[in-house]
């Protein structure tokens, strides 16, 4: 073989290794799926009573069906895009009031919930009833993307789905006449009214709290409140502790309450709620200090009234007190036994001013610790308290540039006397 030929050799192999690689990258690219999104419509909660307003949630889950092509490109086809649902409620006791809802794109990873405002006449017999939801969405029914050709197949579509509505009249309940004294980092109450206005009795009725409300801590989770005969009402109350992570905003909680309907069945209304303030954190105590000056190169005793600031009784109340220079302190401990909720009590502490110290403002430092009503010693953040040091008071003695004035003034004094008199 001479070197031509070698060369047109290499070349053809060049080409053919090129020509493969093209036909892999071809082959690695090429997309041809076809599919389409496929709804299941649920109703998570569908009992409602006569007479109530509220929101009837519907549920879209969207099993996606791949008819051809590859797996990973499924979501290409299975998506619905520009998706608009609506409630019919066709021969049921309901009239809804909220129109049709345009909920954008729903793919086979995101169900999507979407609420619609109902009423129940009064007079809403007590049944079963069908309830019509139409959902209209687009979609591409097949994608095709190869070395010679790329086109999409586009489609509109319109489901009805049909699901069923209860209109019970047994036990349901509405919360009234809330009150909070939640607070963060502190143990409160939430109390209230359940009030029955189902159309038949309950019996042996709790009001629960969910016990996975974020930073809330609930000491009872579930709080008796007995027989709530229709249209009666009970009062609850409900100790819970907030974390200090809680942020101090209104919230809405859930509150479900479990009872024994007529035929003696342990049923659950989930749908009560209540809206409750969570107040800001405030200090343990108060604490105010009753002398705020000392005199530079004296001691005092520094007086600081404590106010139990929480809704509890603390015990074995232990402030200490912190000093930097130019202050000192040789008793800079104290001890109260106890405070009731809104009582106060003054500790006195010794306190020292350097000689040296600069009239001015500065700061001294203190933190309590203390055991709270259920007997867990707690210490406080430090408190920051300004005390004022005073130049000292001038003295009688000759030390002073006051007294020499004086003394001089005097002795002049004398002596022109003295000559005065010789002169006469």
């Amino acid at each position: 073989m001479n070197n031509t030929q070698s060369t047109l050799l290499a070349v053809g192999l060049a080409v053919l290794l090129l020509v493969g690689t093209g036909s892999v990258l071809a082959q690695q690219e090429t997309i041809d799926v076809q599919g389409e999104p496929d709804f299941e419509v649920y109703l998570p909660d569908n009992i409602v009573g006569p007479g109530e307003e509220t929101d009837l949630t519907v549920q879209l889950d969207n099993n996606g069906e791949l008819e051809d092509g590859q797996e990973t490109n499924r979501e290409l086809v299975t998506t619905a895009r520009n998706v608009v649902v609506e409630l019919d409620s066709d021969d049921a006791p309901i009239d809804v009031t909220t129109r049709r809802q345009a909920v954008g794109t729903i793919s086979e990873d995101e169900p999507r919930d979407v609420s619609f405002g109902i009423e129940v006449p009064d007079d809403a017999e007590p049944g079963t009833y069908e309830v019509d939801v139409d959902v209209e969405y687009r979609y591409t029914k097949r994608v095709t993307d190869t070395a010679s050709r790329t086109a999409q197949e586009e489609k509109s579509t319109d489901e009805s789905f049909t699901v069923k509505v209860k209109v019970d009249d047994g036990p349901r309940f509405r919360v009234e006449n809330v009150s909070s004294s939640l607070r963060v980092g502190e143990e409160g109450e939430l109390t209230g009214t359940v009030v029955n206005v189902g159309e038949q009795d309950a019996t042996d009725a709790e009001v629960q709290f969910p016990t996975d409300a974020e930073s809330l801590f609930p000491l009872e989770t579930a709080v008796a409140v007995g027989d709530v005969p229709a249209g009666e009402s009970a009062e609850f109350s409900i100790p819970i502790e907030v974390g200090t992570e809680a942020e101090a905003v209104p919230k809405r909680f859930d509150l479900p309450v479990s009872f024994s309907d007529e035929n003696g069945i342990r049923q659950t209304d989930d749908d009560p709620s209540l809206l409750a303030d969570i107040a800001p954190e405030r200090d343990t105590f108060g604490v105010d200090p009753v002398n705020r000056t000392i005199t530079a190169g004296s001691a005092t005793s520094f007086e600081v009234t404590f106010t139990n600031n929480r809704e509890e009784t603390l015990t074995d109340i232990e402030p200490k007190l912190f000093t930097d220079s130019p202050f000192s302190s040789s008793s800079d401990e104290g001890f109260i036994e106890s405070l009731d909720p809104g009582e106060s009590e003054t500790v006195r502490f010794d306190l020292s001013a350097e000689g040296s110290a600069t009239p001015k403002t500065y700061p001294v430092t203190l933190d309590v610790r203390y055991q709270d009503a259920g007997g867990e010693s707690r210490i406080t953040d430090s408190y920051r308290l300004p005390v004022e040091v005073l130049e000292p008071e001038e003295s009688g003695g000759l030390g002073s540039l006051g007294s020499i004035a004086l003394v001089v003034v005097s002795l002049l004094a004398v002596g022109g006397g003295y000559v005065w008199y010789r002169g006469q």
